[in-house]
């Protein structure tokens, strides 16, 4: 049965829409205040086949669907005209630039491959270009190149696509928007150079911009996409959705894009060029540290492609040129920081990709390490930071320059050869090094997931505390065993740790449960507190986020006790297998009553296969 047939049973049997005042989900339940709970056919709710389980408690009806709650409340937001994303406790509040990186990497993630192969061959062909070897003068260069820069010419379209899957909206919409900025009408006249604006309505300017292979653009204007084709297809009748709503949100969201979102991005770009030119006249080695310290930030946007104009310009003024050493620099810090965490990643695939990233970045191709490594890894990208500042910095106070303009990889050392060359080896060493070593001290190893290979699953104690078993837990979907099997402890200090090794697939925005998946499959739910979800997210510290690889000894919370049982709620931490069909057995060998540290082992379940 579809999520939306089961959405429209679900409104039918609580009184229709009209006896819904409002509808939220937690981390399990869908949660409906009603305007008369009499109205609702409880028989007919429980016979649904999705449907765990019901409970009325605390003015709420709460229909238990399990942890893929939020693909059914999706469906009930659209037919009660609710946003469904507002209807979720924001919780935990990120900072703006953690919240831009972790929408960037989950944007990159899916194009990571494609980034990362053609990043490879482009990085090669560069070098062997550079050690003359062969002349990009070739046809078999020129086709080569075709297959390599594709990829980095036509990056609006694969980051479309990506970000409408981000954002909830639609994939070919948002391709049709970045269609239009890579449109032939706009690329030619930015080749042609003789426009630097057109005229919509003959009065607002439409500026002409290269945007190949820019990032920022695209992202935000899809995020504009997103908000605009909702606000359409709400406002619009049904019978007109179907034609009108994508008719009217590709309109306005490719204005705003030509006319608004890419002309700023674009002059973001270049302000960031004036201020580098404004440092070097003010000293080589400040210019050193700052560009040194923003180039990986730059790359990351793509506001790095402002600095090259000025490069060019230096040629062209000085016959050299320091900041193209910079950003030698900063690609050798990026390389350095992205091989290091090889050194932390567990499984194969990922120390394949981390590899082929740090090689393309050698050969001058940072992308792929910025957007498939770095952007996951925070600390990893901080010492890259540092790395390239430092790095710079050094250069700079030597003077290292370059007197043609070449890729900025291994391959190009040759070109600094002469007075400097030993200050670029030094700094290359130095980029590499650094930011390595503070990479490797900042980003914690991964614990190889034991469980993986293995048919059974060992459930640890959750907290220090005493043990309390499921079936007195004062909450009937989780006493009824409705959510699956496990235990409960009642904490003595707040204190909460992974009850199993795997990976954190869902941090529930009001903080208070967490979900963990395991190497061989087995879904786990860390519930903390009851009915805690109506506290905001208030009393509880949440250091972990969604992708996160735990462990027995990994903290994953800390509940403020105090506080929630002033808020009148109960705090016992719950831990059950969601999909039980994945267990055999419990093996039952402990005696689980009493006290338990923190990951002490209480339980192995046995699987069925």
């Amino acid at each position: 049965m579809k999520h939306e047939d089961v959405a429209k049973q679900i409104i039918k049997n609580v009184g229709g829409a009209d006896n819904i005042n409002n509808a939220w989900h937690c981390m399990t339940r869908l949660r409906f205040n009603l305007k008369d709970e009499k109205q609702v056919d409880y028989a007919a709710l429980e016979k649904i086949a999705k449907v765990v389980g019901t409970k009325y408690q605390s003015d709420q009806l709460q229909v238990v669907i399990g942890t893929d709650v939020a693909d059914y409340f999706a469906p009930i937001a659209k037919e009660l005209g609710l946003d469904e994303n507002s209807q979720q406790d924001d919780g935990e509040k990120k900072g703006a630039v953690s919240l831009f990186m972790d929408t960037v990497s989950g944007v990159f993630g899916p194009i990571v491959p494609a980034i990362a192969g053609a990043g490879m061959i482009k990085g090669l062909m560069a070098g062997l270009v550079a050690l003359n070897v062969i002349s990009n003068q070739t046809d078999t260069y020129l086709i080569i190149d075709m297959i390599a820069s594709g990829v980095f010419t036509f990056l609006p379209f694969f980051v479309a696509a990506s970000a409408a899957r981000i954002f909830k909206t639609n994939q070919y919409l948002a391709v049709a928007i970045a269609a239009t900025l890579q449109f032939p009408t706009m690329t030619n006249a930015v080749a042609e150079g003789s426009l630097s604006a057109f005229k919509l309505f003959g009065v607002i300017p439409v500026p002409v911009f290269n945007y190949a292979g820019t990032v920022i653009p695209i992202i935000f204007a899809v995020l504009a996409l997103s908000y605009i084709y909702r606000w359409v297809d709400k406002v619009l009748p049904q019978v007109l959705r179907t034609v009108f709503t994508p008719t009217i949100s590709l309109f306005v969201a490719g204005l705003v894009t030509l006319t608004i979102i890419g002309p700023i991005s674009i002059h973001l770009g270049n302000l960031l060029a004036a201020g580098v030119a404004w440092l070097f006249s003010i000293s080589p080695v400040l210019a050193g540290i700052v560009v040194g310290a923003i180039r990986p930030i730059a790359i990351f946007t793509g506001l790095h492609h402002a600095m090259t104009p000025i490069a060019l310009q230096n040629f062209a003024n000085q016959g050299y040129d320091m900041l193209m050493p910079m950003m030698f620099m900063a690609n050798m810090a990026i390389t350095g920081a992205t091989a290091a965490i090889y050194t932390k990643v567990k499984s194969k695939e990922e120390k394949s990709l981390v590899l082929s990233s740090a090689v393309s970045g050698l050969l001058g191709i940072t992308e792929p390490a910025l957007f498939g490594i770095l952007s996951k890894y925070k600390k990893a990208f901080i010492a890259a930071t540092v790395g390239s500042s430092v790095a710079s910095a050094f250069i700079s106070f030597f003077g290292v320059r370059i007197y043609g303009y070449i890729l900025s990889s291994i391959f190009s050392l040759p070109a600094y050869i002469g007075q400097y060359f030993i200050f670029a080896v030094l700094g290359i060493l130095i980029a590499l090094i650094s930011s390595f070593v503070i990479t490797y001290m900042l980003v914690p190893t991964e614990q190889a997931e034991d469980d993986e290979f293995t048919n059974e699953v060992d459930l640890h104690s959750v907290a220090e505390g005493s043990y309390v078993p499921l079936e007195d837990v004062p909450d009937e979907v989780f006493s009824t065993k409705m959510m699956g099997d496990g235990y409960a402890i009642n904490s003595v200090d707040g204190a909460v740790f992974a009850p199993v090794s795997g990976t954190v697939t869902t941090v529930f925005p009001s903080k208070h449960a967490i979900g963990i998946k395991t190497g061989n499959g087995v879904e786990v739910l860390v519930h903390m507190g009851i009915d805690t979800v109506t506290l905001d997210g208030k009393g509880f510290d949440v250091p972990i986020k969604v992708g996160d690889k735990v462990t027995a000894d990994t903290k994953i919370a800390q509940m403020d006790l105090d506080y929630i049982h002033s808020q009148g709620k109960e705090t016992m931490i719950i831990v059950v297998i969601t999909n039980m069909d994945r267990v055999l057995k419990f093996s039952g060998e402990r005696n689980l009553e009493g006290q338990h540290q923190a990951g002490a082992l209480l339980e192995r379940a046995l699987l069925n296969g």
